[in-house]
């Protein structure tokens, strides 16, 4: 992974710069600490590295323009791989040298919203892409009061699959999910929209450790599937086993409509490795970056030219993270953990990179179902084209 350079980053954005630069003196010139973890290697490291790049631009540009309370950010971040000791290790190492909020992580929510709640130390940005992890008992249950998900909701695309399966799939869904967070918040959206009896709900244990963490042989869930009787299926696993799955479909000889979650189209990682046969798989897209506005293209562009390599909605809702955390701190004139908790339920209509973002006490996630399109892969564009 490139380290960003964080003097003479030429970003021209107008997101948050109403922060920045006319905040007044700070009692203190030390930095503030913020914390950041996030897998950077292992089957989601695509994810965990623009987390990571998206975290750094927001950190950067923020320095550049006068920091925050006349305060430079010092960002502190530490890979955990998909593993609950090392991020458990990475949360309390950071929170001793001086963190006052943590960023993430996309792999671990379990144990670094546990740990918020616990120490009283807030947590935001991706954050295992918010579902479960923030809301235990369901969405319209009590959010976790020391994590705020910025987060693609497992939720809101679990929602998505159901709205489009009601409508498409006659003859019923087959769904296979992880066992996490994650699945389990994939699942409990589709149920939400999707109010027909599954004809196959499969939990499927995943390796995320591993560059390539399929565990289990897809020809098995394939004729389960079959003999389920559904022609629609979601594979709600990684990218690399969604293209597993649909390359053994193909080699089979099997004909499934195959529709994916909140990963398979944030990133090149689906379709890079099922190639012809990535053709027609369905998911959905945040509309922000689907159809970006102008603050969105600069973004992507000086994104593109720093990294090599194109942005994601990891990268953007991760350097909304990092202002919103700068617009608390602001408003509370204050880097104690009570004052930002009390600021962060207090931001309305934020304008950011993932859109008009919103937190209040019963609100901890950004992204919601009416945000996202539906979209369908087409190996003819190499790219995600709107569902009709």
């Amino acid at each position: 992974m490139k380290k960003l350079v964080t003097t003479g980053l030429a970003l021209t954005l107008s997101v948050g710069s109403g922060l920045l630069g006319t905040l007044g003196a700070s009692a203190s010139t030390k930095p503030i600490v913020i914390g950041a973890i996030a897998g950077t290697t292992g089957a989601y490291g695509s994810t965990g590295v623009a987390v990571i790049n998206g975290t750094q631009m927001a950190v950067a540009k923020i320095n550049a323009a006068g920091g925050v309370m006349g305060r430079q950010l010092k960002l502190v971040w530490g890979n955990d791989n998909a593993s609950a000791t090392t991020s458990a290790l990475d949360f309390k190492k950071f929170v001793s040298e001086g963190a006052i909020a943590m960023l993430g992580s996309p792999d671990t929510a379990t144990t670094t919203v546990t740990l918020a709640d616990s120490m009283k130390i807030p947590d935001l940005g991706a954050i295992d892409d918010g579902g479960p992890a923030i809301y235990p008992n369901g969405p319209s249950g009590k959010p976790a009061p020391w994590a705020w998900s910025n987060s693609l909701n497992t939720y809101a695309w679990g929602q998505a699959v159901g709205n489009y399966a009601t409508k498409s799939c006659p003859t019923g869904l087959a769904v296979l999910h992880d066992p996490t967070f994650y699945g389990m918040g994939g699942l409990a959206g589709i149920q939400q929209t999707y109010k027909k009896q599954l004809k196959l709900n499969d939990a499927i244990t995943e390796n995320w450790s591993s560059s390539s963490p399929a565990a289990a042989t897809m020809d098995s869930e394939i004729a389960k599937i079959k003999s389920s009787g559904a022609k629609c299926v979601d594979v709600w696993l990684t990218p690399q086993d969604q293209a597993t799955f649909v390359n053994e479909m193909k080699n089979l000889g099997d004909k499934f409509t195959v529709l994916g979650n909140d990963e398979t189209s944030a990133d090149a990682t689906f379709a890079g490795l099922a190639k012809a046969n990535a053709n027609g798989m369905i998911s959905a897209e945040l509309t922000a970056a689907y159809a970006p506005n102008a603050t969105v293209k600069a973004f992507a562009a000086a994104y593109l030219k720093k990294f090599k390599v194109a942005t994601t909605p990891f990268a953007e809702l991760s350097y909304d993270a990092v202002y919103m955390l700068a617009k608390a701190i602001t408003a509370g004139k204050s880097t104690s953990a009570a004052s930002i908790q009390t600021q962060l339920n207090k931001i309305t209509n934020y304008n950011g990179l993932t859109g008009k973002l919103t937190f209040t006490k019963q609100i901890h996630v950004t992204i919601n179902a009416p945000q996202l399109t539906s979209v369908r892969y087409s190996t003819a564009s190499k790219s995600w084209k709107p569902i009709g």
